[in-house]
């Protein structure tokens, strides 16, 4: 007790200061702030796990060489789940097994559905095994089996003990994915003797001697401007040889 006074407690004797403007105003704010971030939370947590959200159905586009169904059926896991979980990795994932998909394009469509435009590796050459034919890419890998209606305006490779190694197969196929469409159009068909000598027969009968797979652009603009020469037609060109594209040769 304080000397002079009678009475009372020492509890009244504690004034509560009014608290200041800045103390008020952090408050404010860090209870705003767990208010955002909660709704933030929760928002995640809606868009990734809700069935609200949920795939209800794939649509498939550009893709030529392999069927709808056949990329939907490999897409049937992604039925069901969010969209927001879904990305061209996942996609990608499940399409590993076709070969012609080079990559994939995802967006969300109207009605939870999941659009997935397909994107193929460009065949280069027909694969001819006894009477089997299938699609080959740039890189020497099957794309596609054709069917016996299938007509396809690209060159043929004729398997061969050599062409069943596959470096050599592959240096193939990469000579023809250097060509200008015009003029591997032109190609009725592709041999390799070796890892380092290609022939090219034109749909005319002339022989293009190529060699290796370096300088293959230069190749492609030599050979080119070789073609749009003008012709004699008392000696025509049987052979091109632009395996030194600087120096090319024809007889």
């Amino acid at each position: 007790m304080v000397p002079g006074k009678s009475g009372g407690s020492p509890e009244s004797n504690v004034l509560d200061l009014p608290q200041g403007k800045g103390t008020r105003t952090r408050k404010r704010w860090l209870i705003g702030g767990g208010v955002v971030a909660a709704m933030v939370i929760a928002l995640v947590l809606v868009l990734t796990f809700s069935p609200i959200l949920a795939i209800k159905s794939i649509a498939v586009s550009g893709n030529t060489l392999i069927s709808d169904k056949k990329i939907e059926t490999s897409l049937e896991p992604l039925l069901g789940v969010p969209l927001s979980r879904v990305g061209t990795g996942k996609v990608m994932e499940l399409l590993a097994g076709e070969p012609v998909v080079k990559d994939a394009i995802v967006q969300t469509g109207e009605g939870n559905t999941l659009e997935v435009q397909i994107v193929e590796f460009v065949p280069v050459a027909v694969l001819l095994e006894d009477k089997k034919r299938s699609l080959v890419g740039p890189d020497g890998r099957v794309l596609a089996k054709l069917g016996k209606k299938d007509k396809p305006v690209l060159p043929t490779i004729r398997s061969s003990a050599v062409t069943k190694d596959p470096q050599v197969f592959s240096m193939l196929t990469r000579v023809l994915s250097e060509l200008p469409d015009k003029l591997l159009a032109s190609v009725d068909h592709a041999t390799a003797t070796s890892k380092d000598f290609v022939e090219l027969k034109l749909e005319d009968g002339t022989l293009v001697i190529w060699g290796n797979d370096e300088q293959s652009a230069l190749k492609s603009e030599v050979l080119a401007a070789l073609l749009g020469a003008p012709k004699d037609k008392e000696a025509p060109v049987k052979v091109y040889d632009i395996s030194s594209p600087r120096h090319p040769v024809a007889r």
